[in-house]
């Protein structure tokens, strides 16, 4: 006998109907699946089995041959588990029809249904494409609740072991449909999240300048990059960066969490904050950037909505830097392999840390004395420095709006934070509200930050007044910015009129061009 159970196969964000084609048939017994499957989907062979017997159903001693069409296309992961089971039970006679639905799911050997990855791309593919019901592991049933809308629950059913829906089947009963997010994780609201940080802006010691410098490229989504000696406090400052970035919206959830369904299987993670990732210098283009056999996303891309922090920027390999230049622009990034392709949204902050030269003190002076130390000067030869500085590419370097030298503090920097109290120092959530209302303007005025704002967008929005437009003439002229550098300057200035609740004028250019177009290292 032979039986079809429909599923889905998932590469990158983009989902195909696969039919999963069961024949049971006379002869020694065999158990064959072909469509070109990859290791996973090879040894559902062991799982399937095991699951089937441990639930209490028969397995057939005879040829099992299972077919995964269309054949020519490459099907990744376990989520054919419970289809194949379905399918196998149906062609041997112990399920009477199934329903020409979608199952996916991952089986364990006593039968249980475990979390797929990408549950939530899988389910809008059913609903919204196919228009279709869809039976998903119990376990993805939170993210999938974030996502879905309440008229579409009643066409997604979790199951919790392959036992209970054959049992359903078998019976003509029916399974209840999706609920609405659990009690536990909906009171676990996104402003909760945000009570928890390693550092808070008034942990730092000094660095005025940093800190208003942060909160301009929070409000705005600018890209950052800060230079400075070791010890001065930029790795400190980056980690405090991610407690006064705005709350996520719920499209922005959304969007967080389908692309981290797909590389995590945990079925109850929700991405509530935003993400900060920090990889480690010695990561790979394609850890960064994205790929793979199974075209997965890169860290540029788990840090949508969010931040993707790069200490030691040199360190980084050559090719790595490069590959960034394209995301950074467009916001998004398309991985081409030979098997396919898969396109993944990548609109995060980039902020860069980096040292002056190899050993740290070119051009610098270590005042946290009040003098200069002699041990603490560059030692460094010019060609080194010259060979350090080549590593960052002028096209890259043209791609952070806001460049900034953090120096050493001073002594009375350290006295005046020990005699304040915590109450009088300003906290990461009186910036953060500074922030959030720059960034409700913006989104008022034109749906986006401002970073991602277009050159036409940009400039059909601002109109600059006589005195402007001199203080940006002598910009140009003076430090010869290109048309990309004349347009940052014109967002950052933009991203300071909000967090003023100004229209844009000459004082707002004034400091925006310090952070685009004053940098020098």
């Amino acid at each position: 006998m032979t039986a079809t159970i429909r599923s889905l196969n998932i590469q990158g964000l983009d989902c195909t109907p696969v039919d999963i084609e069961v024949d049971v048939a006379n002869g020694l017994p065999q158990f064959i699946i072909v469509g070109l499957p990859d290791a996973a989907v090879s040894e559902a062979r062991d799982r399937v089995r095991s699951a089937i017997k441990n639930s209490g159903f028969p397995f057939p001693r005879t040829r099992v041959t299972v077919n995964l069409a269309p054949a020519h296309t490459r099907k990744i992961g376990s989520l054919f588990d419970l289809p194949i089971a379905l399918g196998i039970l149906a062609a041997s006679g112990v399920l009477p029809q199934i329903p020409q639905e979608f199952f996916v799911g991952e089986l364990a050997l006593n039968g249980t249904l475990r979390p797929v990855r990408g549950a939530l791309p899988l389910v809008d593919t059913a609903m919204n494409r196919l228009h279709c019901s869809i039976y998903i592991p119990q376990a993805n049933t939170p993210e999938v609740s974030l996502a879905v809308q309440p008229e579409q629950r009643q066409h997604i059913f979790p199951v919790s072991s392959l036992k209970a829906l054959v049992d359903v089947f078998c019976s003509e009963a029916q399974l209840d449909p999706l609920r609405p997010i659990p009690a536990a994780i909906d009171q676990q609201q996104p402003h909760e999240h945000l009570s928890h940080y390693p550092v808070d802006m008034q942990d730092i010691v000094g660095q005025p300048m940093a800190k208003r410098a942060l909160e301009v490229a929070a409000a705005g989504g600018h890209n950052l990059l800060m230079v400075g000696a070791p010890g001065v406090g930029k790795s400190m400052l980056a980690q405090a960066l991610a407690s006064i970035l705005p709350r996520m919206t719920s499209t922005e959830m959304i969007e967080a969490t389908t692309i981290h369904s797909l590389v995590e299987h945990q079925g109850n993670t929700i991405i509530w904050q935003r993400p900060f990732r920090a990889p480690h210098h010695t990561t790979s283009p394609t850890a960064i950037i994205g790929g793979g056999v199974h075209l997965r996303p890169g860290e540029i891309s788990l840090a949508h909505h969010g931040v993707l922090f790069l200490d030691e920027l040199p360190e980084f390999r050559r090719d790595l830097l490069e590959a960034l230049r394209q995301p950074l622009e467009t916001g998004s990034v398309t991985i081409h392999r030979i098997h396919g392709k898969a396109t993944y949204p990548a609109r995060c902050m980039v902020v860069a840390a980096m040292n002056p030269c190899p050993c740290g003190f070119y051009g610098l002076e270590n005042r946290a004395q009040g003098q200069r130390s002699k041990h603490k000067e560059c030692e460094c030869l010019p060609y080194s420095i010259e060979m350090y500085k080549r590593k960052i590419s002028g096209p890259l370097l043209d791609r952070m709006d806001i460049k900034m030298t953090v120096s050493y503090i001073n002594t009375e920097d350290i006295h005046q934070q020990q005699s304040t109290t915590d109450a009088q120092r300003e906290r990461s959530s009186t910036i953060r509200q500074r922030v959030e209302a720059a960034r409700t303007r913006q989104y008022q005025r034109q749906g986006q930050p401002n970073a991602a704002l277009s050159s036409k967008q940009l400039m059909n929005m601002v109109s600059l007044d006589q005195s402007s437009q001199q203080l940006m003439r002598q910009a140009v002229e003076k430090y010869r910015l290109s048309m990309r550098g004349y347009h940052k300057t014109l967002k950052v200035a933009l991203t300071i009129a909000d967090l003023a609740g100004q229209p844009l004028q000459s004082v707002h250019l004034a400091e925006a061009i310090r952070y685009t177009a004053g940098f020098e290292w």
